[in-house]
Parts: structure tokens; sequence; C-alpha cells
């Protein structure tokens, strides 16, 4: 990943460079006849060139979200490793330690040769038991919404007819 950030940021650094170029190119071009400042074709050129400075100022932020989000995902997941294997959650110089010395990787792994693989799995069907018994509750919460929405269509038909009641009677 780390390879395909650098990359990433090569091209951004290149297409800056030719951003520039152009800058420098429409400032020469001023010097044309009919093509001075204020000019259709000086309008023109400015614009393309802020449009697509606009363009790369757009994308360099949405990769850099990206990789935020990314990094705070993955730091989730060594966070989840780690109380795992250990059963406490780490502090966050503990994390930090981890990430940056690429410790995070082998962390588990270390665990479950030093642990057995006895206690490992035992801790991945707990969790796996975790995982079940949330997808359950979830279907229960979502079959608890319809009984709901279905109380709220029956109490408004309900409402319709005591309003219809209420019309009758104040009629006789």
């Amino acid at each position: 990943m780390d390879n395909d950030v650098s990359i990433a940021l090569k091209k951004a650094k290149f297409i800056k460079v030719r951003l520039e170029a152009l800058d420098r190119s429409n400032a020469a071009n001023r010097s044309v006849p009919g093509c001075g400042p204020g000019s259709s074709s000086d309008r023109t050129r400015t614009s393309v060139v802020n449009g697509l400075r606009k363009k790369l100022q757009e994308s360099m932020n949405q990769f850099n979200e990206l990789r935020q989000r990314m990094a705070s995902e993955y730091r989730e997941t060594v966070q989840r490793r780690y109380y795992t294997v250990t059963g406490e959650n780490p502090d966050e110089g503990t994390l930090d330690t981890l990430i940056s010395t690429g410790q995070s990787e082998t962390f588990l792994q270390k665990a479950i040769q030093e642990q057995g693989r006895g206690q490992v799995m035992d801790t991945v069907m707990e969790i796996q038991e975790r995982h079940e018994a949330v997808k359950e509750l979830e279907r229960n919460l979502k079959e608890l919404h319809q009984v709901f929405m279905d109380m709220a269509v029956l109490v408004e038909s309900q409402g319709a007819q005591l309003d219809d009641i209420e019309s009758q009677v104040n009629r006789a």
C-alpha cells in the first residue's frame, strides 16, 4: 500500500508541475497579438488550467480522506487483534508502537504460536458466537420494527375510522 501511495503522490507532483508549466505558457501567450490579458483566448486558457487545478485538488482531498479512513480502519483492526489476544484494550502508545514498527501483522501470529492453537480457536469460536448473536439481535430488531410499522398503519386506519364516526355523529 505504501508503494501505491508513493506512486499516487509522484503522479500528483507531476501533474502539479505540468499545471505550473501551463501557467507559464498562458503568461507567455498573453504577449501574442489578440491573446492579451482579458481576451477570450486568455480567459479560456486560464479557465481550463484553473479547472484542472481544482480537479487535482479535489482528487488529492479525496485521496487523503481515503488514506485517513484506511489508517483509522487499520488502527481499529490492530486494536481488535490486540484485544482478542490479550483480553485488554491497548492504550494509544501501544497501538502506535504496533503500527509504526510493523509488529501488528505478526502480533496475532506470535500469540497463536505462544499460546497454542486451542486457546486461539476458542477465542475465534467465541467471536463467531458473538457475531451470530449480534446477527440474531439485528433480525429481531428488524421484526420489531416491522411490528411497529404495522401498528402505525393500523392506528392510522383506525384514526380515519374514528374521524368518519365523529363526522357521522356531528351530522346526526
